[in-house]
């Protein structure tokens, strides 16, 4: 055979045996995802609950084998195609609506229902009028296409900003039998995969604990329970006859690492998950409410009056479906979307729409100290032993504990590797071998290690606030040997921490103890080993203040929010920040502007209350001590907003009415909080305050606006009921009233507001949106009485058979719709329309238009003939322009008096 000709075939052959080979494998891994599918339908029929138990009840080899998984996670490519048939790692409630889900919710409201009702009576009826059927068609469509358009535009602004928010996990990925970390989202995790936590991540899906390291999970998002939870691995530390959520080696979405750091095995993700069960809702029906209770009152006078009970039902119907505001949620969302969507382009993420009004209404800003009021680049400045020199051997103990830290490194470790790796100290190493550590816990504001030295001892070595460190030894280091610390070295360590301090330099204490090997158990709490313990020296390190933090506290005051600082640091460094920013004057300890956290948890409800409220600066905090600060503000009236983003920061963020965190903040804090600021520049806070304003006052002004001339049209309505022998209008034409009305609304989001408005925090008052209505609707009123009167005075028209009813019906129709949409401009300013404040464009060309609009509408035959309309009285319209001027004049004269008397308007 020629070399060429055995070559060929050589070359077919392997090619033939990479087919069937790839061939074997695709069916092999086609066998894997029919595996997996069927595991994941036989889950889907049994509860959240009872597939965790039987989880928990396992050892995490059986649990590996069953989802076809490994200690080195899946495969890139397996993830990928487990992803297809899992679907995103989101829960329903988490999943937009989609364009189709929106457009079906707007149709089936009470207004379409009517129009549906009259069209479909006015070609049932033996003499159909298929003219009238087409204009109440058009009439739907309209009213669809614009709650459909306000709706979506609000749901897509509000999906754009959710995605902008996104959260990145670590987990371990098998890159050929070696295992690799790789970053993905956490919408992408699946079933088998590896995730790995650390301090500050909130967990992203119910799974197995395979790997820990004195993990720490809060779970008091579902239990209530403020104590972290220790989770480890082995179904040994699932309890018997216990709850899920006392199973140690089990995890649950939602919930958040606080200490420590370990490996999860995903068990469940998306609509699977443990909080998929919690967070569903089940819609009940409302009761008979008072509004209705007040239209079923309508009906009665209206149909004694008619002697019509058929009519006055289409009447009564008409009148409800006119009084009420159907496009308050679609013109609210719009405004709150518009807000959110302006807050984007200032660098600010908004989570939850309602928390831009609540930006507005802030009257407190409790803000941390570090990252917010600082750049959050701490660096390590000196480390000096006992005597105050510079020390060599206090580095490599601090190095020693901040290297074996495992997980995420906060900011205090990483500055001391980082100078240790960019100084002259390069060759400086761990002073042995790791035996176990004890991750840091805010409430105790310390972490430890434990190692073998190099002679075969058990150190702890401990770091942590150098109050807390002094307070658990009974030693010093003085060269070579330590000494009993009695009062006098006590009081010389103070000073040096003090003096430090008081330059605006963080302590941070060092101490080391020889430890027995029994004690050294990594399966227990080694907490009680701190005691005792011999001080080495002490670290310091700063973090220099942001260069715009002064400006923007200056202006949030002048904005009426008072600052104020929650800082789990000493009290001597916030102080000295506090001053260079002008936030306080000259105080010691003993003063009310600052106190600390030991401090207020001696004293009694409302001792604390009371240094709440002077206080300016709050020291040495816990988590906790945070929370309570926050609803003691509240308590006292305050809208209160949280800016922070450590993890000791997430109590606060939650209890506050605006939990503002920053995007490099910790995961949990992120999920705690409402507005995320793309850049940690305190300015964005003052452009969030301001548009949180405008969009408040553009939301009550609607409400105020709505509310006060519904309630004028039940005035009038009522009266014309028990006065005039006829409807004042005829149901469609009320309809027809309301949507133009509507309409003409929709500009209110881009609308301006007074500056004077936006200079002073905004809430919610209902006395005064009553006060208002009491006062705006029958002022409204009177203008119709005139109308009235005019038809029955002046025309002539007093009874249900005059020929022209059809006459007195336009002209209420005319001089109502025209006032209702005119009194936008006069009731959006306190100053005078026109002349003093101007709105803005967009909102006088849609009331312009939809005036125009209106006045045409008696003038053109189809329009004419479908809502029975006729041409107004000549004379009517001088009336008309009379009316109008007369309703602007004597509106901006309640205007003027209800501001001198009540000292307020919108």
């Amino acid at each position: 055979m020629a070399p060429s000709r055995w070559l060929s075939r050589v070359r077919a052959l392997c090619s033939f045996d990479r087919a069937r080979a790839r061939a074997a494998s695709i069916t092999e891994l086609a066998l894997v995802h029919a595996d997996f599918a069927a595991r994941l339908r036989y889950d889907r029929r049994s509860s959240p609950e009872r597939v965790l138990a039987a989880t928990a009840a396992q050892e995490p080899e059986v649990v590996m084998r069953q989802l076809d998984s490994g200690l080195h996670g899946l495969t890139a490519e397996e993830a990928a195609m487990r992803l297809k048939i899992t679907g995103l790692n989101l829960l329903s409630i988490e999943k937009p609506p989609t364009w189709w889900q929106i457009f079906l919710g707007v149709l089936p409201n009470p207004f379409n229902i009517l129009l549906v009702l009259l069209a479909v009576l006015s070609v049932a009826t033996p003499s159909p009028n298929w003219p009238t059927f087409v204009i109440l068609m058009l009439m739907i469509t309209i009213s669809v296409v614009v709650r459909f358009w306000q709706e979506y535009r609000s749901n897509v602004a509000a999906i754009k900003l959710r995605e902008s928010v996104s959260t990145d996990v670590t987990v371990r990925r098998d890159m050929g039998g070696k295992a690799a970390d790789f970053t993905v989202d956490e919408r992408d995790l699946v079933p088998g995969d590896i995730v790995l936590l650390s301090p500050g991540d909130t967990v992203p899906v119910d799974g197995l604990v395979i790997e820990s390291s004195n993990m720490q999970i809060s779970q008091s998002s579902l239990t209530g329970e403020s104590e972290p939870v220790r989770k480890r691995p082995s179904a040994e530390a699932a309890k018997e006859d216990a709850s899920l959520f006392e199973s140690e080696n089990l995890v649950f979405m939602g919930t958040s690492v606080i200490s420590g750091s370990g490996a999860v095995m995903v068990r469940s993700t998306g609509d699977d998950a443990f909080i998929a069960t919690v967070m569903k809702q089940v819609n009940k029906k409302r009761p008979l409410n008072s509004f209705q209770r007040g239209i079923r009152n309508v009906l009665v006078i209206s149909a004694k009056i008619t002697k019509s009970w058929s009519n006055a039902a289409l009447f009564s119907v008409s009148v409800a479906v006119g009084l009420v505001p159907e496009m308050l949620p679609a013109i609210v969302n719009g405004n709150l979307a518009r807000g959110a969507f302006t807050l984007a382009r200032k660098k600010a993420i908004v989570k939850r729409l309602d928390a831009v009004q609540n930006l507005g209404g802030m009257s407190v800003l409790c803000s941390d100290k570090t990252g917010t009021l600082t750049l959050d680049e701490i660096s390590l400045c000196h480390h000096v032993n006992t005597y105050g020199r510079e020390d060599g051997n206090l580095l490599r103990l601090a190095y020693t504990i901040a290297a074996h830290q495992s997980g995420k490194k906060n900011s205090i470790d990483a500055a001391i590797l980082r100078f240790v790796d960019e100084g002259e100290e390069k060759e400086i190493g761990p002073v042995g071998e790791k035996i176990a550590e004890i991750p840091f816990s805010f409430e105790k504001r310390r972490s430890s290690c434990i190692i073998r030295s190099a002679g075969g001892k058990h150190v702890l070595l401990c770091k942590g606030a150098f109050e807390e460190i002094l307070m658990l030894s009974s030693h010093a280091q003085h060269g070579d040997e330590p000494v009993h610390l009695d009062g006098g070295a006590r009081r010389e360590l103070v000073q040096l921490a003090s003096a430090y301090n008081d330059d605006g330099y963080r302590v941070i204490g060092v101490a080391s103890k020889e430890v027995d090997e029994n004690d050294v158990l990594t399966d227990v709490d080694l907490d009680h080993l701190h005691s005792d313990m011999t001080v080495c020296g002490v670290l310091t390190f700063l973090d220099p203040i942001k260069d715009d933090a002064a400006a923007s506290i200056k202006r949030l005051q002048s904005l009426g929010v008072d600052v104020k600082i929650l800082t789990g640091d000493n009290l001597r460094v916030a102080l000295k920040v506090c001053r260079t920013l002008d936030l306080v004057t000259e105080v010691d300890e003993e003063a009310i502007q600052a106190i600390t956290g030991p401090h207020l948890a001696n004293m009694e409800p409302e001792d604390f209350d009371n240094a709440v409220k002077s206080g300016k600066i709050f020291a040495k905090l816990t988590p906790n001590q945070k929370g309570q600060v926050i609803m003691s503000l509240k308590k006292a009236g305050h809208t209160v907003g949280m800016l922070g983003d450590g993890i000791n920061d997430c109590i606060a963020l939650r209890c506050a009415d605006a939990g503002i965190s920053v995007d490099t903040g910790a995961a949990v804090a992120k999920d705690c909080a409402d507005v995320i600021l793309t850049q940690k520049e305190l300015g964005i806070i003052v452009d969030c305050v301001l548009t949180g304003r405008l969009t408040h006052g553009n939301t009550v002004k609607y409400i105020k606006m709505v509310a006060s001339s519904n309630f004028g049209n039940v005035f009038s309505i009522l009266i014309a009921s028990a006065w005039l022998p006829y409807n004042p209008m005829t149901s469609l034409q009320i309809l027809i009233q309301n949507l133009l009305y509507d309409i003409s609304q929709i500009a209110i989001p881009w609308d301006r507001m007074d500056e004077e408005y936006l200079q002073a925090p905004r809430n919610w008052d209902a006395k005064d949106l009553i006060r208002f209505v009491l006062v705006l609707g029958p002022t409204s009123s009177t203008i119709d009485m005139c109308t009235f009167a005019l038809n029955w005075f002046y025309y002539g028209i007093r009874t249900a058979h005059s020929s022209r009813v059809a006459m007195a019906q336009t002209h209420w129709f005319l001089e109502g719709l025209l006032t209702q949409t005119l009194i936008v401009h006069l009731l959006r300013t306190t100053k005078i329309p026109l002349f003093q404040r101007r709105a803005a464009p967009v909102m006088v060309v849609m009331t312009v238009a939809i005036m125009l609009i209106g006045f045409a509408i008696p003038y053109v035959p189809p329009f004419q003939r479908t809502l029975a309309l006729v041409r107004p009285a000549p004379s009517f319209l001088g009336f008309l322009l009379a009316e109008l001027v007369l309703y602007c004049v004597g509106v901006q004269l309640v205007k003027m008096a209800y501001l001198r008397l009540f000292k307020t308007w919108i």
